[in-house]
């Protein structure tokens, strides 16, 4: 074995309040401030993620524990906390726990919203700082690409990227259901309040930028002015809406904004082109007639709310689907670092057992094949035999157990077993084989 263990030293908005998180938070700079310190530490091998939701070290190291004592003073200092209270708040994973941790960082399992895709983007972020900071060896590499991938699987092999998850996000998606590239969409908020300027603000976000505005207040046209939207007055409104691709309600005010008769005369000017209707106002902004309109498609705050609950439910289905991907994944790294670390092992015996065929040729040149397998055979097992009588014979408990553990490694290694099934097997058929059918 290779003795190198991944270790990650953090904390994230599960495990600490955010004013700890702000003081444990490392800019660009003092993310490479702390790659030198480590390496200083006789660390090689560092990955530092640093978002507003978490901080986390991980570090390949075959001294575990030292290294993440050093890891956490360091931390400390950054944060102007003590070390003792410093340890109290930094969780610690190694080997299996470590690995599984990245794993369901990097697929967005341990996100405030499961599934979001911007964790992915970080993680990545923080892989190639430590290649550039040359803090990446074989086996954060070999981590790394392993969750990179399983990253990908995850995307693209379940839904939990898919499906609205918050009012914003679900208006968003019904918008670009409609319009497709909102890019080529004008958009009209009507009030002030705060869900309709949250969407507004998202929609942009998505691309879209045309924006105008419609009130009579002067605070609107203040509004208007600092979002760079169009400032429409309210006598101007049904000229406005005819413009408009999507219309954002945010008044309140108790009436009607917009009614069935002038929805009808708008969607006859704009010659049936469909207008979808978010109306985001508490009471209502827009006469609930309109939803029988053709072209008109109109969802009011609940509605949408209702599409968001659903896109949570079916993220939660998905994200059971990518926890057992993440299993998986884990045990499937496991192996491979197993066998990985097994190699040197291997060529080490290989080498030993062709010196021991090179010197017993030179000690019996001229031997027959079968003299010269028998005697390759018995020095081969010279070694192996003394060791096995030697540890046999200590006779105390300790090493009964390891006289068991090497006698099933060897049953394993050889197929002992299966030989000893094939010999009981051929023997009783000699038994039952009439006299002179005997091979």
């Amino acid at each position: 074995m290779s003795g190198i263990r991944p270790v990650i030293v953090g904390a994230s908005y599960r495990t600490v309040p955010s004013g700890t998180r702000d003081k444990l938070y490392l800019d660009r700079a003092a993310r490479q401030s702390l790659q030198e310190k480590l390496r200083r530490d006789g660390i090689d091998q560092a990955l530092i993620l640093s978002t507003c939701d978490r901080v986390e070290v991980l570090i390949c190291s075959p001294d575990g524990e030292p290294h993440c004592q050093q890891v956490q003073r360091h931390l400390a200092a950054h944060a102007g906390l003590s070390f003792g209270k410093i340890s109290d708040l930094l969780y610690r994973l190694y080997d299996d726990e470590a690995v599984s941790h990245l794993f369901t960082v990097i697929c967005a399992l341990d996100s405030h919203m499961i599934g979001e895709a911007q964790i992915f983007g970080q993680v990545k972020e923080a892989i190639t700082e430590s290649q550039e900071a040359d803090m990446i060896g074989t086996e954060l590499a070999d981590l790394s690409n392993s969750a990179v991938a399983l990253a990908k699987r995850v995307r693209s092999q379940t839904r939990i990227g898919e499906g609205a998850i918050s009012v914003a996000s679900a208006a968003v998606r019904l918008a670009r259901d409609l319009h497709g590239n909102l890019a080529d969409c004008r958009a009209l908020l009507i009030g002030l309040g705060e869900t309709g300027l949250l969407l507004r603000e998202q929609m942009q976000l998505a691309g879209l930028t045309g924006w105008m505005m419609a009130g009579s207040a002067r605070r609107t046209e203040r509004m208007a002015a600092k979002i760079g939207a169009h400032f429409t007055p309210t006598e101007q409104l049904p000229a406005a809406l005819e413009q408009a691709d999507l219309v954002v309600t945010a008044a309140g005010n108790g009436r009607y904004l917009i009614d069935v008769e002038m929805a009808e005369t708008i969607i006859r000017a704009r010659r049936r082109k469909p207008v979808l209707f978010l109306d985001c106002g508490i009471p209502a902004d827009i006469d609930p007639g309109l939803d029988a309109l053709d072209d008109v498609f109109l969802y009011g705050l609940s509605d949408i709310e209702q599409l968001a609950e659903k896109g949570q439910l079916d993220r939660q289905e998905a994200a059971e689907e990518a926890r057992q991907m993440v299993r998986e994944a884990v045990g499937d790294y496991r192996r491979i670092q197993a066998e990985k670390d097994g190699i040197p092992m291997l060529v080490t015996l290989r080498r030993h057992f062709e010196l021991i065929r090179a010197n017993l040729l030179a000690d019996h040149p001229n031997a027959s094949a079968e003299e010269a397998t028998r005697l390759l055979v018995n020095r081969l097992l010279h070694q192996p035999s003394e060791a096995l009588r030697a540890l046999a014979g200590q006779g105390d408990a300790a090493d009964l157990r390891d006289t068991i553990t090497v006698n099933r490694v060897l049953e394993q290694l050889f197929d002992l077993a299966a030989q000893a099934d094939n010999q009981d097997k051929n023997q009783a058929i000699d038994k039952m084989a009439p006299s002179g059918e005997k091979e």
